[in-house]
């Protein structure tokens, strides 16, 4: 009954988001904003998968067979949990190094803001509803795992903004951060797979919102009212061997 509760919940959070991404199609929207099957299929059925095993017998039976098996590898040892920081760390390298992107920079700050908000406000309420105790046994917030969210949510949208050769990277790290959380014993496979689904899903959303956030802040007005001030532009000109006076119209179309 609880995993039916949480598909539910995941359902009536994102939906509204798709279908009103449709609603003016005389906006003029860039094709990464527009909502494809393909951006949701793939991680919604991660975020099913997930939910399921929360308290399916058989897959519960394979998550703790997969969290055994991980810590017979780790015996005594464990790493720092410094997942948030090795997130950070790569999104600020792929900005040094990567190629430029595909956004302006407010663009991108308003979709990382959105998608931020969107992963956090959801994540932590699923957490509080379904309360899945983590491996070790300190606390009850197992799933889903937001830090792998993060992760994959920096990955997907390193992908869009960068292409694929810079996102395929980032999503290497981002598993190697949902690996880290399991080595770790403070969440499931299942509260990995499903974090991944939520993180790539929050950015897609971000996308689908930045048109709207675009008019709310004012920017498309901004930027028309910039073009036609330039279009206005008046010049003088002197021909000093004829001896006559003129102006350049100045346009920008």
């Amino acid at each position: 009954m609880r995993h039916r509760l949480l598909l539910a919940f995941w359902l009536f959070a994102f939906m509204p988001m798709s279908l009103w991404a449709h609603e003016d199609d005389s906006t003029r929207v860039a094709d990464f904003c527009r909502v494809r099957p393909q951006q949701v299929i793939v991680p919604a059925a991660m975020i099913t998968v997930g939910a399921v095993a929360v308290g399916n017998k058989r897959l519960c039976d394979m998550k703790y067979d997969v969290r055994d098996a991980m810590q017979r590898g780790r015996g005594t040892h464990h790493k720092a949990n410094v997942e948030t920081w090795l997130t950070l760390s790569a999104q600020i390298g792929v900005i040094a190094l990567g190629p430029k992107a595909k956004h302006s920079f407010t663009d991108r700050m308003l979709v990382k803001l959105t998608s931020y908000t969107l992963l956090y406000t959801t994540g932590h309420i699923v957490k509080a509803c379904v309360r899945e105790p983590r491996p070790d046994g300190h606390g009850v917030h197992a799933f889903p795992s937001i830090k792998t969210a993060a992760a994959f949510m920096a990955a997907e949208q390193t992908r869009i903004e960068r292409g694929w050769a810079w996102g395929m990277g980032m999503y290497t790290f981002a598993a190697g951060i949902g690996v880290l959380q399991m080595y770790n014993d403070r969440c499931y496979v299942n509260d990995v797979l499903a974090g991944a689904g939520v993180g790539i899903l929050s950015t897609h959303a971000a996308y689908w919102l930045l048109p709207y956030e675009r008019r709310w802040f004012g920017l498309d007005k901004r930027k028309k009212k910039q073009k036609s001030d330039a279009a206005m532009m008046l010049v003088p000109t002197y021909q000093y061997n004829t001896r006559t006076v003129g102006f350049a119209f100045t346009a920008s179309l």
